[in-house]
């Protein structure tokens, strides 16, 4: 017994490491994620609920660049039963929320049991225009879009003046208000890491402490971990196949001059 004592901490430690060491991102990684921070007793809640010195997990997805992997992402949580925020994008190069296929994997993320929220980029807005009123105006969008209200916002990208910001924004609750910032505890994937460290060695997992867990679909959603870099190169290239694919459905001497070339579907190659 003596020499398990003497032991049992470098065994724990070892435990802790493999784990780490095993855990990536992907979409097995995620799952598995989850099913930990509920076994260690935490609930799903929305924003409105949230407590801080509850075992309220507040799961955020903010949809940068891919719908696609979002739905992926929705319909994973929904079968393991837990429901979360979706921020979309108005003011972006990057998707069209208000195409059909977008809005179809809209409907899929809300018919899982998950909320859409607005994901604000305010370096979209003009000079002389007002944040606030830019919010409330992407909100009636989206609201048209998904066909019902939105009632939360976090924001892309945000300059510290948003960070901590106390009270509404566009008569909304947002995700970096103090109670749900800076007051409970914060966990964020940016860029694809982990950089303030594992989510389960947040003292919060330990404490039963609030926690608002941010994940991006983009870097989740697949077979396996990989690196940032060559994962968003793969997506843009992707993505730029896409491109021609549309426009040679627009343009008539564009797709002839593809299909002389032999050049192949980018939606299927």
């Amino acid at each position: 017994m003596r020499n398990f004592d003497k032991f049992a901490p470098r065994l724990r430690n070892w435990s802790v490491m493999l784990t780490r060491k095993l855990s990536g991102f992907s979409s097995a990684d995620y799952r598995a994620l989850l099913r930990q921070l509920l076994s260690h007793g935490f609930r799903d809640v929305r924003l409105s609920e949230l407590e801080s010195d509850k075992p309220h997990l507040y799961l955020r997805h903010d949809i940068d660049l891919c719908l696609e992997k979002a739905a992926a992402m929705a319909e994973l949580e929904a079968e393991i039963g837990v429901s979360s925020s979706y921020f979309v994008l108005i003011s972006t190069g990057l998707y069209n929320p208000a195409s059909l296929a977008s809005r179809r994997l809209l409907r899929r993320i809300i018919e899982h049991g998950h909320e859409i929220g607005l994901h604000f980029d305010a370096t979209q807005t003009l000079h002389d225009e007002d944040l606030q009123s830019a919010a409330a105006a992407e909100c009636d969008i989206l609201a048209d879009i998904c066909g019902r209200s939105i009632h939360t916002i976090s924001f892309h990208r945000p300059a510290p003046s948003l960070l901590n910001l106390t009270g509404n924004f566009a008569g909304r609750r947002h995700t970096y208000e103090p109670a749900f910032f800076s007051e409970i505890a914060y966990i964020s994937d940016s860029n694809g890491g982990w950089h303030h460290g594992h989510p389960l060695d947040h003292p919060a997992i330990a404490e039963g402490r609030a926690v608002q867990l941010l994940t991006h679909p983009i870097w989740w959603i697949g077979s396996g971990a990989r690196e940032a870099v060559p994962l968003i190169r793969d997506f843009a290239d992707r993505r730029a196949a896409e491109l021609h694919d549309d426009i040679a459905g627009t343009v008539t001497a564009y797709a002839k001059w593809r299909d002389d070339k032999g050049l192949p579907c980018g939606r299927h190659s």
